[in-house]
């Protein structure tokens, strides 16, 4: 191969078009001799830069732009370490309330008839009233809701709810009724 040496002075310069560096690279690939031939030429050349980047405002342009992204990347870093703690803050803000709401405790109160006693008669804050036979109790909050009653019942219970009365949801062992009218009877079911 016919190779113009004054490629590789174009090379030390940068001034090597893509054809021509084709040209020097299958020269590269001819032999172990220009391959370290080549292998010289780039320390050369890596020198020369180096020699002609080597002022101080060069240097000083280097490191201007080394700790700009060294700075935006601590910037980048402290963001994400604040909303790592911001996502670990609102993440036990709502269990906190979803847990307030299951795990708050009742203002509830339970009265029971045990066995031997005769039936008690309980009337509520609407005018409803709650006959509980022996062996029964009854558990209500101290203050209803406005559009919600809801009481829970273990065993035999008469009620009479007020004509004028919302709606009342009673919880009789394992069923949930909803009661409209004004007259029930509620018994365990075997």
């Amino acid at each position: 191969m016919d190779f113009d040496y004054r490629l590789l002075a174009k090379y030390l310069t940068d001034m090597l078009s893509p054809e021509e560096m084709k040209q020097v690279e299958e020269w590269r690939k001819l032999s172990i001799d220009n391959e370290e031939v080549f292998s010289e030429l780039m320390k050369l050349r890596v020198s020369w830069k180096f020699t002609q980047y080597n002022t101080p405002e060069h240097i000083e342009e280097a490191l201007n732009g080394l700790n700009a992204k060294i700075n935006s990347r601590r910037r980048f870093q402290i963001l994400r370490s604040v909303m790592r703690y911001a996502a670990v803050i609102l993440l036990f803000v709502s269990f906190s309330y979803v847990g307030w709401g299951y795990l708050k405790p009742d203002n509830c109160v339970t009265i029971r008839v045990e066995q031997g006693e005769d039936v008690k008669k309980i009337v509520l804050a609407d005018g409803s009233a709650v006959w509980l036979k022996e062996g029964s109790s009854l558990r209500i909050p101290e203050v209803f809701a406005e559009n919600n009653r809801k009481l829970s019942l273990q065993g035999e219970a008469f009620f009479d709810v007020a004509k004028n009365a919302s709606p009342c949801k009673e919880k009789h062992s394992l069923t949930l009724q909803r009661m409209l009218s004004t007259h029930y009877m509620f018994r365990p079911i075997m």
